[in-house]
């Protein structure tokens, strides 16, 4: 799904250059999100939210972990 109006973006409070003191890229501040991953349940409450730097690689299994975690509270 496309967010083209940033509405989604804004939000969730990741959009590129809202918080952040030292742009890398300033040419895309107000224009993209952060890397992001949110963890919402089958109601839509999300249970769990990674918000990185502009390079931030996010350990697949912590996210694993904490899908797996939900999961067995279901």
């Amino acid at each position: 799904m496309s967010d083209s109006t940033l509405s989604v973006t804004k939000a969730y409070g990741v959009l590129y250059g809202s918080t952040e003191g030292k742009i890398d890229y300033p040419h895309h501040v107000g224009r993209i999100a952060k890397r992001s991953f949110f963890l919402i349940d089958q109601q839509g409450i999300v249970r769990g939210k990674w918000i990185g730097g502009d390079l931030d690689v996010f350990p697949s299994e912590t996210l694993l972990h904490a899908a797996r975690e939900m999961a067995k509270k279901r």
